[in-house]
């Protein structure tokens, strides 16, 4: 019974997907669209100038403007349909990635892949951004089944596409050396685990190892090195440097990917509330929410020029969490709950712990606060976290089903 539900989900999840798209197709370009198709419609000219096009590399124009000239189509439904393939693609790697980490409950967690209330909504549109998390699933699926070299092409596309997806390269070599027979390690405790993994490391065989290991990320790594000493930024376009410098480090992402984790996996939350509750009586606990609280009162600013748009629900919340007061502090507290309920949902495997340090400098390189940063650090944790009964996947299905009700009407 379970079983059939899920494929009824599935169905009526694809008929919803293509529904969207058959209401988008012909819609005018909303916000940033109008930049992306330009640049795809100039490669398509045979025009490439780098000043007029945008932060990141033109990996996804490049790849659309190709597809649309093998199709013979240009517009903007045409491009349109082609970034819903890349987003269905996604949809093929997350169920990889989730059937890999727990087969059973594999089929329900990609539909709430599917339906994530800030990912569904970009399916359709002329976006970077899904066909950028399709690349690092497959990447990370890759790198799960232990073909490198597949795992070396994807993350070089994925490095194209978003230059910040190199950040990502330090889990998938976590998971490749996790699955070296002389680097697993079974002891449970930190202090124990660190100190057999600074065993394995002094072994005569490990430096070898690890080089073999690291060429998969040799080119996509040293190609984005090469490029930032060359040209003394990361912004593929000179004239969006100064809005998007380089090195750099905020915590507005941050702090709003926490904010946006417990708005989106509420039930998740409520299923492990006892839990989180008893993590206060932990000393370690309450120095970590201390120190939480004083770097959101320090450190988070609003005060990007495209964060004050009047009106825009993500600025209103944003606007409202930085002047403070009882609206800062349940800002705060919602990402402290978020905080403890990563702390009592474990990951499925210990390298995927490499997730929330890195999402960390994911989030904090961007000095622009926007909702689709977060998606690929939420949808690793969705993925990558062990799974829960099947009512408590089902709840966060239909949680994420009444959230999107709610985006789209």
């Amino acid at each position: 019974m379970q079983r059939a539900i899920e494929v009824l989900l599935a169905a009526c999840t694809l008929l919803l997907i293509v529904l969207m798209y058959l209401q988008m197709k012909t819609a005018p370009l909303i916000y940033d669209e109008a930049f992306h198709y330009q640049r795809i419609t100039a490669v398509l000219q045979g025009v490439f100038p780098p000043a007029g096009w945008g932060v990141m590399f033109p990996g996804y124009h490049l790849l659309t403007a190709g597809l649309l000239k093998i199709a013979g189509q240009t517009s903007i439904p045409a491009a349109r349909m082609v970034s819903l393939l890349f987003s269905l693609s996604a949809c093929v790697a997350a169920y990889g990635v989730a059937r890999f980490v727990d087969r059973p409950t594999a089929l329900l967690r990609t539909l709430q892949f599917a339906l994530f209330p800030i990912l569904l909504p970009y399916f359709p549109l002329i976006y970077t951004d899904t066909l950028s998390l399709s690349l690092v699933l497959f990447a990370l699926l890759a790198a799960l089944q232990g073909r490198r070299f597949l795992l070396g092409l994807f993350f070089l596309f994925a490095v194209l596409v978003r230059q910040n997806n190199i950040l990502w390269a330090p889990l998938l070599f976590a998971i490749l050396l996790e699955a070296e027979p002389g680097f697993r390690m079974v002891a449970n405790r930190p202090v124990a685990w660190l100190r057999a993994a600074a065993a394995r490391l002094r072994h005569p065989h490990a430096l070898r190892v690890i080089i073999r290991l690291t060429a998969p990320f040799l080119l996509p790594v040293f190609g984005f090195a090469l490029f930032v000493a060359m040209m003394g930024r990361a912004s593929f376009s000179p004239a969006l440097a100064t809005a998007h410098p380089f090195p750099s480090f905020s915590l507005g992402n941050v702090f709003f990917a926490l904010f946006l984790f417990t708005a989106l996996f509420l039930p998740l939350i409520l299923v492990r509330a006892r839990a989180i509750l008893l993590l206060l009586k932990r000393p370690w606990v309450l120095l970590l929410l201390a120190v939480l609280f004083i770097l959101f009162t320090v450190g988070f600013h609003v005060d990007h020029p495209a964060n004050s748009e009047a009106g825009r629900l993500r600025d209103v919340i944003l606007l409202a969490a930085a002047a403070g007061g009882t609206k800062g502090f349940l800002f705060w507290f919602a990402g402290a709950i978020a905080v403890g309920t990563m702390l009592v949902i474990p990951l499925s495997r210990r390298s995927f712990l490499w997730i929330y340090p890195l999402s960390v400098l994911y989030l904090g390189g961007s000095w622009l606060i926007e909702t689709r940063y977060a998606i690929v650090p939420l949808v690793l944790f969705l993925l990558l976290r062990k799974p829960n009964s099947w009512r408590t996947e089902i709840l966060q299905f239909a949680f994420n089903a009444l959230l999107l009700l709610w985006v789209f009407l």
